[in-house]
């Protein structure tokens, strides 16, 4: 990929549409000093961020990457099959912090992106994995509201009446309190997957040897719903896979239902003890 085309493109894209650097690298989700890069030929973006660049610049990545048009037709309609595709994926998004004018500024340099690094630790601590978080600005909203979004359901939303130096603060604070108070709702597969992951490197036998054999990604994500929607913690994973594997070995038949009450009682007696 020619590192100066692509910057070129992007600004004269950019500028086309009348948008600032610090528009543009906020809707993308990106910093304003990154993009800057990229308009220079300094440095490329991720990959995964090229289906949006071209989205919101209405471009084709062939023309974006300097990449000749010159193609059967038939290449041409795959390109666009894929754009298809790839919007159907990113269409329900784990999380979302979104805001309306006002707000970009907030968002202009690197700060956020700590602060939201922080409520992940915070969050880790109890157990819980935040998703990768898409920001971005929302022109429908109004200039001075915010919203936490997951899966287009709205987990929290707030007018800010004024902005300072703690704006930024007080917004990721939202946000690691919307994520605690909805995990249930948050929690899908690919999480319990990075979290079952992560565990076997302590406990490589237990967990190896159970999840995803006996214990499937999606029994044991639905298992962890039912807990959290109980007020209890995921804290003691490592736990919740050692019952259900020695229910599991016993009989796989065991309802779903019956495996939650289970966990939940071997769990308050193993924390009681």
């Amino acid at each position: 990929m020619d590192q100066t085309h692509f910057g070129n493109q992007i600004s004269r894209l950019r500028q086309n549409k009348n948008m600032t650097q610090e528009q543009l690298a906020a809707r993308i989700g990106v910093t304003p000093q990154a993009l800057s890069r990229w308009e220079r030929g300094q440095s490329l973006p991720d990959l995964t961020l090229l289906t949006e660049i071209c989205q919101i610049l209405e471009v084709c990545a062939d023309e974006l990457l300097g990449i000749s048009t010159l193609k059967p037709p038939k290449q041409n309609h795959d390109r666009h099959h894929e754009v298809v595709w790839s919007r159907l994926r990113n269409c329900l998004e784990p999380l979302e912090l979104i805001f309306g004018e006002k707000l970009v500024p907030v968002f202009m340099n690197d700060t956020y992106m700590q602060k939201i690094v922080e409520q992940r630790e915070r969050l880790a601590t109890e157990g819980m994995l935040m998703p990768v978080v898409r920001v971005r600005d929302e022109l429908e909203l109004e200039t001075n509201e915010f919203q936490i979004v997951s899966y287009r359901r709205k987990l929290y939303s707030e007018r800010l009446t004024s902005f300072g130096e703690r704006t930024c603060d007080y917004i990721c604070d939202c946000l690691g309190r919307a994520v605690q108070d909805n995990y249930a709702h948050i929690l899908n597969q690919e999480l319990v997957k990075e979290l079952t992951d992560n565990l076997q490197i302590k406990y490589p036998v237990l967990v190896g040897g159970a999840v995803p054999g006996r214990i499937s990604y999606g029994l044991l994500t639905d298992v962890l719903k039912t807990l959290i929607r109980g007020g209890h913690s995921i804290a003691y994973l490592e736990k919740v896979i050692e019952i259900l594997d020695r229910v599991l070995r016993r009989s796989s038949e065991t309802p779903e239902e019956e495996l939650a009450r289970i966990v939940l009682q071997k769990l308050e007696e193993y924390i009681s003890s």
